[in-house]
């Protein structure tokens, strides 16, 4: 009988029905594609914040100069337990010489790092680290170092000793000296257009420190921080450590890349640190307060399409009162047709919300998002709350309706 009720009320009533369907399916495609790209933009989001710098520094423990790192225990970087947060790392060796260039002298930096360079790990994928993965803001007029005798230079140290791609340079210390070729002048916006920037095994021969380096920047995806993240490992219980060590805040992977580089003190470059949990953060807040507005709005939307269906209907309740149906049953009734429609809408909101959150993945980031396996049932659940909380009101205008009143003359 309840079948034969609820089959009748809904193919009697195709644009009342249509109307509540096309409600609930836009509610449930804008929560389903606000929450596909919540789940994958964010991790995309945190990989673009990446091209704007390291958020790790590594340097040597030792406070006295002179100290530095083992070129040696680099590799070790893409073996730590966070390795595949880690996207990139390049070394840097710095030491005060003698410049001169066309007749000009000048006491300046050289710094010796990888470009480009192909590292191999026994047991993982060979993955280009230096400069230019940490540093793509870097603007290079003229071309990248290719060879062992060339060298890229600042914009202002370029403009002090009259350089430009294509003019050589010498720099030497303690009696040595090595004679380099600009490539080009690199413009950064900070301290490393005051420098010149070689090869590091160039450097290492020049400045007679071979397989060494002052530090390392590592730059790492990592999660907001928070008031766990920021406490002193030293104070946490056993279980409390092993919860900070396997979450990826940038102090615990710090602490993963501290324990393989020897003689190592890793910490986070706060600056930059915080501004992308900063970000993340109210990103991720945006996303939950636009859902919740796109549920609350479908919510609306399908009240107000009930009320002006409950007024049409009102004879019909008013007469299923009057043959001896109880609140309980007028109740069933409506919310069997609520599930229905609910069920339909959410499988349909699902199809299209996905297509929508792949439109604005391809448009805004230029790359495809996989749809994580959650989002159908939390689609589905969404229909089903936005639909309870749209019938609210117009079944509780039905279990008011008075058959005497309704049904007189």
């Amino acid at each position: 009988m309840l079948l034969r009720v609820l089959k009748s009320s809904l193919l009697n009533r195709p644009k009342a029905i249509v109307l509540l369907l096309l409600s609930i399916t836009m509610g449930a495609a804008v929560a389903t594609a606000f929450l596909g790209i919540y789940g994958e933009i964010s991790h995309k989001m945190a990989l673009e914040l990446r091209s704007y710098g390291a958020n790790i520094l590594v340097e040597p423990a030792a406070a006295e100069d002179g100290a530095d790192l083992d070129e040696a225990d680099l590799k070790k970087i893409k073996t730590v337990f966070w390795k595949y947060n880690i996207t990139g790392f390049a070394p840097y060796l710095f030491g005060i010489v003698d410049l001169e260039a066309g007749g000009k002298k000048a006491r300046g930096v050289v710094t010796g790092t990888w470009f480009g360079k192909e590292l191999e790990v026994e047991g993982e994928e060979p993955s280009i680290q230096g400069v230019r993965v940490i540093a793509p803001w870097w603007d290079v007029a003229g071309q990248w170092p290719q060879a062992a005798d060339e060298a890229i230079v600042g914009v202002s140290l370029a403009r002090r000793l009259g350089l430009k791609a294509g003019s050589e340079i010498v720099a030497g210390k303690n009696g040595r000296s090595r004679r380099f070729k600009i490539s080009g002048v690199v413009t950064t916006g900070g301290y490393e257009e005051e420098q010149l920037f070689a090869p590091l095994p160039t450097v290492q021969g020049l400045l007679a420190k071979e397989g060494r380096i002052s530090r390392v920047l590592v730059s790492a995806l990592t999660v907001p921080m928070d008031d766990f993240g920021s406490r002193d490992p030293a104070t946490m219980t056993k279980l409390e450590y092993e919860k900070w060590y396997c979450t990826a805040y940038v102090t615990s992977v710090a602490k993963n890349v501290e324990e393989v580089v020897a003689g190592s003190r890793a910490k986070p470059i706060w600056q930059i640190a915080s501004a992308e949990g900063s970000l993340l953060k109210k990103f991720n807040m945006v996303m939950i307060l636009l859902t919740s507005l796109a549920l609350a709005a479908s919510a609306i939307a399908v009240s107000t399409s009930l009320m002006a269906s409950m007024a049409e209907r009102q004879h019909e309740v008013a007469l299923m009162k009057t043959l001896g149906a109880d609140r309980l049953q007028v109740v069933t009734i409506f919310f069997g047709e609520i599930l229905i429609i609910s069920l339909i809408g959410g499988v349909l909101g699902y199809l299209l919300g996905d297509q929508l959150a792949e439109l604005v993945s391809r448009i805004v980031f230029s790359s495809k998002i996989k749809s994580p396996f959650w989002l159908f049932p939390t689609a589905i659940l969404a229909a089903f709350a936005v639909a309870a909380a749209g019938s609210v009101v117009p079944l509780r205008r039905a279990l008011l309706i008075k058959p005497v009143q309704v049904l007189k003359g």
